[in-house]
């Protein structure tokens, strides 16, 4: 394995193995279910096996499969399926087309079906909810992840633990009456309620859940937590296009840029790879945001660079939120900060790097997001210190949402790599290396053309 778990990750997988591989696991946004589930997977050998989530998932599902145990995994896209797909250990596959490959992944003879965000099958007549019911028929291992496994009532639980335990949670009607305030309605019997909650408790904990939560585990966490989100972009032909023509793609686009860059391509094509890209991921960003906030009930920092990516995450993103950037005066920006700081219904801070990114206090946030990344690793570093700061009691989460398949990821990497040098420099220790990310970057994309 390639990562080592803290200790109540490795309590979490050892209960699973107690429930004999047929858990659902509700344990806090961030706290690692991703990887609790792959080292079950290792460590009990259960593999082949199927990772279902949303689309907007894969990828990173993807990464953490490399990260912690350095497993090659297949990724099924497409409602065309390919067996040649589902050659390696780990197969993971997006709820939405989950049907269409059903008789290749079954073909598989799955000993692990991962269900995450399982809250995606709280309505038991759905194509997806039926689907995974199909998958998981016969597969000794079975876990569900969320961190939010319960949105609105009871009754919203009971295909997941029917699949999970179907002898203990075999009769939906008798689990509506018992736990969901079964009563008749005008148009047959409603479950809308929530009843013996406490005896609900006890057979969920006693029988087959694992919960968690940040406050029951932060002695054991790091002061930062920081992490790679890939995210799909849009049009990924375009981008492919602007990748391998880039001249030809611009000649398209702008033709008197197209004059400019053929003087000085790498640096032009760096320039308008990186903004393409940004701008291709914007709705997977918004996206990503959007599940944040409902998957949870606490503040989010988002940090951007360009004013275009700004206003279309402010535009489009749905919760309450303030923009902190260059437009803003300084007491604009000092009303924005206390907003976010004070008003519990101000969930979100949009903030320009430059701007927003040094000399604020956000400690009302424990998360931080990027989505979009500067030059500077120190830039980055400052940004993740306006929520990582004295009054902060909790550790800081920090997400790079990343557009898959294109240069940010290759630029992160380097971004990332000269923060080890900043901190090695800054704290003390062995990590060596120039800082200059634009050149590393520039011979980067040459070397891949």
């Amino acid at each position: 394995m390639n990562m080592k778990p803290f200790p109540f990750q490795k309590q979490v997988v050892r209960q699973a193995e107690t429930f004999h591989g047929r858990a659902l696991i509700s344990a806090d946004m961030g706290l690692g279910k991703t990887a609790m589930s792959l080292w079950y997977a290792a460590r009990n050998d259960a593999t082949p096996a199927v990772i279902v989530c949303p689309a907007s998932l894969k990828w990173q599902w993807q990464t953490e499969a490399m990260k912690v145990l350095g497993w090659r995994v297949s990724v099924c896209e497409g409602m065309k399926p390919h067996a040649r797909k589902l050659d390696d250990r780990i197969t993971i596959i997006n709820y939405d087309i989950l049907n269409a490959w059903l008789p290749l992944l079954k073909a598989m003879r799955p000993v692990l079906v991962v269900l995450d965000e399982c809250q995606y099958l709280a309505h038991p007549q759905t194509i997806r909810t039926k689907a995974v019911r199909q998958l998981c028929k016969g597969v000794p291992h079975v876990l569900a992840l969320s961190g939010t496994p319960l949105v609105n009532r009871p009754i919203e639980l009971f295909p997941v633990l029917n699949i999970l335990r179907p002898g203990t949670f075999s009769s939906r009607f008798s689990f509506g009456l018992e736990y969901c305030g079964g009563r008749r309605g005008r148009w047959g019997w409603e479950f809308k309620g929530a009843t013996k909650t406490g005896e609900l408790h006890e057979l969920l904990t006693s029988k087959v859940m694992i919960r968690r939560r940040k406050q029951d585990v932060l002695k054991e966490l790091p002061n930062k937590i920081r992490q790679v989100v890939p995210v799909d972009i849009k049009k990924p032909s375009e981008y492919r296009k602007a990748q391998d023509d880039f001249i030809g793609w611009l000649q398209t686009q702008d033709p008197a840029a197209a004059v400019r860059a053929k003087r000085a391509q790498a640096v032009t094509r760096a320039g308008y790879l990186l903004r393409l890209a940004a701008r291709l991921k914007c709705k997977a960003v918004v996206d990503w945001v959007n599940e944040w906030l409902n998957d949870t009930d606490e503040k989010l920092v988002l940090f951007a660079v360009h004013t275009k990516m700004i206003e279309a995450l402010h535009r489009r993103i749905e919760a309450k939120s303030v923009v902190v950037d260059g437009s803003h005066s300084g007491k604009d920006r000092k009303h924005a900060v206390e907003q976010f700081q004070r008003d519990s219904r101000t969930r979100l801070l949009i903030g320009n790097i430059q701007a927003a990114g040094v000399g604020l206090n956000l400690t009302q946030a424990s998360t931080v997001a990027f989505a979009e990344l500067p030059w500077q690793p120190g830039a980055v570093t400052q940004a993740e210190d306006r929520c990582h700061r004295i009054g902060q009691d909790q550790p800081v989460w920090i997400h790079y949402l990343v557009a898959h398949g294109t240069v940010e990821e290759g630029r992160c990497r380097i971004i990332q790599a000269k923060q080890n040098v900043l901190s090695s420099v800054l704290d003390g220790g062995r990590v060596e290396g120039d800082l200059d990310v634009f050149e590393e970057f520039i011979q980067q994309l040459e070397v891949k053309r």
